[in-house]
């Protein structure tokens, strides 16, 4: 019990801690939006575009993997699943278009 406390306050740290990188992130956007002072390239930038990129996903792993944790195996089992498939998915269109000729289904149009 002690073990699933300390795991869950782990990961709504972790939460706790993307939402607020997000947060900045977003404000520097907007200031940066009327006061240009931001480089246009280089690795500031590269940060900026990653953390839009993989930060929403990683808090949305982050708060349900903490909603989760203390619920049945077969729960989490299936959460993480989901998670696996929607990183595969949005990250390696190869392996994701590996797996859906594989199961022979094409998306929709």
């Amino acid at each position: 019990m002690e073990e699933e406390n300390s795991i869950k306050r782990v990961l709504r740290f972790l939460g706790e801690l993307i939402a607020i990188i997000m947060i900045i992130r977003y404000a520097l956007l907007i200031v940066e939006n009327y006061v240009h002072f931001l480089p246009t390239e280089g690795i500031i930038t590269d940060i900026i575009n990653y953390v839009g990129l993989y930060a929403p996903i990683a808090l949305m792993i982050c708060v349900g993997l903490s909603a989760v944790w203390g619920r049945s195996f077969l729960i989490k089992v299936i959460f993480l699943v989901v998670c696996v498939a929607i990183v595969i998915f949005t990250f390696f269109p190869d392996v994701r278009d590996t797996i859906t000729n594989y199961i022979g289904i094409t998306p929709a149009t």
